[in-house]
């Protein structure tokens, strides 16, 4: 079997760079769990004769496409026409997709605009793809031999559907395993070189790095059937002794859900005091189901006067040493474990930009404090990038200094972590 894919994603805004095209990143993912190949990536922009001949070609030379955006119910989305002009096939209309449609709305207590029954339309041969979260059902046809699947772009649409219906029917290649461990605060270059023997591409399994939003992923895949779990286990723990104490997780696993089974296991609680994050932490953490077992609440002290009256910093702090500075933070780790009653308190305080940055503490510049029974560690960073970039990685520094913290490993210094005077 041909197992290589295409993935094609439709939208002007995507080719304007507008919209950023996430999907494709998504698609090749999971292509990749199930042993498929992603051999070519094309964008196209709303043009109905530009994507059927994009669809055509493809499918002409892989052996899977899947075409997400376009399935909209304005005039711009084009991609069910342009998949029957590419079959050379009538639109039709799908009388379930069009009921299912129509029940959407009237569930919602309203009834379904004319321009939505454009939805249900798929080219003859075809037939339609539920969508449980969305009104655009999807689209699954054979063009030139080969599979072609229109998925709906948003991706809490997207991946459900692919789930649901894609990945059933397109299989899993026999052998194709794969591992994924992910970890926070050390570069790419770095952990890269560290396992550099272990990503030979001859190798079996093999080892390849990536790295989205400062996490540093390791995937180990097993592509040859008689490769053993004991094989691929062996793998995975040489690259956690070659990252550690960096690796926080494998797979979904993310900071804020192993700070929260730690704290669970520890039976302790966590409270935030934030200011230049403005509650990204809390935002996370509170992401985990059950995290209210575990996370007292939070603060976002973003004025002088809210980390004097909320978490009790002392005013000679903030006129001595400023609002950035190693003592108060401290003082608002403390502060925001003392008042919730915690185990562990943590605070953020910095300048995110792009403005408010000095000589001495500029834009990046960030203090961070993680505060028990036992004291308190802190760590000063700078990090680059714009405020959002900035704000992200304080919050996944915090979760990895908290991490430490609970396993009493705090050696280790974090990407973007400067030395402490004296």
């Amino acid at each position: 079997m041909n197992r290589t894919a295409a993935t094609i994603s439709i939208g002007d805004e995507l080719l304007a760079g507008e919209t950023l095209d996430s999907n494709a990143r998504l698609l090749a993912g999971l292509l990749g769990e199930a042993g498929w190949r992603v051999k070519r990536h094309r964008v196209v922009g709303d043009d109905e004769p530009a994507i059927a001949a994009e669809i055509r070609d493809a499918a002409e030379h892989v052996g899977l496409v899947l075409v997400t955006g376009g399935l909209g119910p304005t005039a711009d989305d084009l991609t069910r026409a342009a998949l029957a002009a590419a079959m050379e096939e009538p639109l039709v209309k799908d009388r379930l997709a069009e009921e299912t449609l129509e029940a959407f709305f009237a569930g919602r207590g309203y009834p379904m605009p004319e321009m939505n029954r454009s939805q249900a339309m798929r080219p003859e041969s075809a037939r339609c793809l539920p969508n449980a979260h969305g009104t655009a059902p999807g689209v699954a046809a054979m063009c030139a031999g080969t599979p072609v699947y229109l998925l709906p772009g948003p991706p809490h649409e997207l991946k459900p559907m692919y789930e649901a219906s894609v990945r059933p029917e397109i299989g899993d290649a026999v052998g194709t395993r794969t591992r994924e461990l992910r970890s926070f605060g050390v570069g790419e270059s770095l952990a890269a070189e560290r396992i550099a023997e272990l990503m030979n591409r001859d190798a079996e399994p093999v080892v390849g790095t990536t790295v989205s939003r400062s996490i540093v992923t390791a995937r180990i895949r097993a592509r040859n059937p008689k490769t053993t779990e004991a094989e691929i286990d062996a793998v995975a723990n040489r690259v956690r002794a070659a990252w550690a104490p960096y690796i926080f997780g494998e797979g979904e696993d993310s900071l804020e859900s192993v700070v929260g089974e730690l704290l669970t296991e520890r039976k302790s609680t966590l409270a935030s005091a934030e200011s230049c994050t403005g509650g990204l932490v809390a935002w996370m953490v509170t992401r985990i189901a059950g995290s209210s077992a575990w996370f007292r609440g939070g603060w976002v002290t973003y004025e002088n006067r809210r980390k004097q009256e909320d978490l009790g910093v002392p005013a000679e702090i903030l006129e001595s040493t400023g609002a950035v500075s190693r003592e108060t933070a401290i003082a608002m780790a403390h502060g925001a474990r003392s008042r919730a009653g915690a185990d562990y308190g943590v605070s953020t305080t910095g300048i995110a930009g792009p403005g408010g940055g000095t000589d001495d503490k500029p834009v990046g510049t960030v203090w961070i404090a993680v505060a028990d029974a036992r004291g308190e560690s802190v760590r000063r960073f700078r990090f680059p990038g714009g405020r959002s970039g900035v704000r992200d990685r304080t919050a996944k520094a915090a979760l990895q200094m908290i991490r430490f913290r609970l396993l009493e490993e705090e050696t280790a210094r974090l990407l973007w972590e400067e030395p402490l005077d004296g």
